[in-house]
C-alpha cells in the first residue's frame, strides 16, 4: 500500500478512488492549516475540519472537482490563481473558459446559473454541471497567488509552479524540502490529457509536463485515481499519458478515409465516446477537443481543409 501520509502534508483520498467528480486532496497539516483542492469528498473534508479548523484553502484551478467543496470551510480563506479569479467575480466565466460557451454559445449561461442556484435542480448524467455546490464554492474569493509565489506554512514552505495547458491557470504546489508536486490534473490516468476547455492548450500541457518532471522532486501526486507516483516510475508513465495525445490524433486520420466535415466528426464523439455525450457539457468537451486536435493536424500539415471538409493531406 503506498503512504498516504509525508510529514505534515497529508493526502485525503477522493471518493470512487478519486475518480471525476472527485479529487485527491492535501491537507497541510502545519501551524497554518491548508487544504489544497476541496474535492475529495463532503464527509472526509468536514471530519478535518472538525478535528483541525483550515485557515487556508487553496484552489489549484476552476475545474468543479477541485472546489467542490470550498463551502465547508465558512472561516478559512479561499485562494485560486489570478489568471482565473474572474471564474469566482462572476460565475459566467467558467463557462466561458470551460468550453460550454464555445460549443452552445452565451445564450447558455442564464439557465445554468438559475440551476446551479437551486439545490433541487435535476443532475446531468455524466457531468456535474448542475450541481448546487458550483453555487456555494463560488460565492466568495478571499485572495490570490501567483506562479512563482512562496507560501509559508509553519515548517513546510511551498512554491507554485505555473503548468497552463490543462486550464490557463493551473497550478501545481510544490514542497522542496519535502521534494513532493502535487501535479493536480496532470493525473496519467488511462483517459489521458485533458484539455478540452476553451481555455486549454495541447502544445502548453505538453510543456508543462515536462516542466514538472524536471523538479527536483521524489513524489508526484495526483488529484485523480492513483495518487502517489514515485520518482523513478514517473518518466515512463508520463511518456505513456502524454502519447494518448498522438493516439487521438490517429483516431481523426483514421477517420479521414473519406473527407469529411466537422459536423460528421463531431457527431462521432471521438474523444469520449457517444455513451457520454448525452450530457450536454461532455457533448461539448468532446467537440472543442476535437477542434483543437484538428488545429493541430492542420498545423503539422496532416490535414487540410477545403470547402468545409477535412482530408488527409
Amino acid at each position: 500500500m503506498k503512504p498516504d501520509s509525508f510529514g505534515k502534508i497529508k493526502i485525503i483520498p477522493g471518493r470512487n478512488a478519486g475518480r471525476f467528480p472527485f479529487c485527491n486532496s492535501l491537507f497541510i497539516d502545519d501551524d497554518v492549516k491548508v487544504i489544497i483542492d476541496p474535492g475529495s469528498g463532503y464527509q472526509s473534508l468536514v471530519d478535518i475540519n472538525s478535528r483541525s479548523p483550515v485557515d487556508l484553502v487553496l484552489n489549484t484551478h476552476f475545474h468543479f472537482d477541485h472546489i467542490a467543496y470550498n463551502y465547508i470551510f465558512d472561516r478559512a480563506k479561499i485562494y485560486i490563481n489570478d489568471i482565473e479569479e474572474e471564474c469566482y467575480r462572476d460565475r459566467a466565466n467558467i463557462l466561458r473558459h470551460n468550453g460550454v460557451v464555445e460549443y452552445f454559445g452565451e445564450s447558455c449561461i442564464p439557465g445554468w446559473l438559475e440551476r446551479i442556484s437551486r439545490p433541487d435542480s435535476l443532475q446531468s448524467p455524466y457531468s456535474p454541471q448542475n450541481r448546487h455546490e458550483f453555487w456555494l464554492s463560488t460565492a466568495r474569493l478571499d485572495g490570490t497567488y501567483r506562479w512563482g509565489e512562496k507560501m509559508d506554512f509553519g515548517t513546510t514552505q511551498m512554491e507554485i509552479i505555473g503548468a497552463p495547458g490543462h486550464s490557463a491557470g493551473f497550478s501545481c504546489p510544490y514542497f522542496p524540502a519535502q521534494g513532493i508536486v502535487f501535479i493536480g490534473d496532470i493525473d496519467l490516468t488511462t483517459f489521458g490529457p485533458w484539455y478540452f476547455g476553451t481555455d486549454a492548450d495541447i502544445d502548453l500541457f505538453i510543456a508543462s509536463a515536462r516542466t514538472i518532471a524536471a523538479l527536483d522532486a521524489e513524489i508526484f501526486i495526483t488529484a485523480h485515481e492513483e495518487g502517489v507516483i514515485i520518482r523513478k516510475d514517473f518518466p515512463h508513465r508520463l511518456k505513456r499519458y502524454l502519447a494518448i495525445i498522438e493516439d487521438r490524433d490517429q483516431k481523426i486520420l483514421d477517420c479521414l478515409t473519406e473527407p469529411a466535415s466537422l459536423e460528421r466528426l463531431e457527431s462521432m464523439a471521438l474523444m469520449y465516446g457517444k455513451k457520454f455525450i448525452t450530457d450536454e457539457w461532455v457533448r461539448a468537451w468532446d467537440a472543442v477537443g476535437l477542434r483543437k486536435h484538428l488545429e493541430r493536424l492542420l498545423k503539422k500539415g496532416a490535414v487540410s481543409c477545403r470547402d468545409g471538409l477535412y482530408l488527409i493531406t
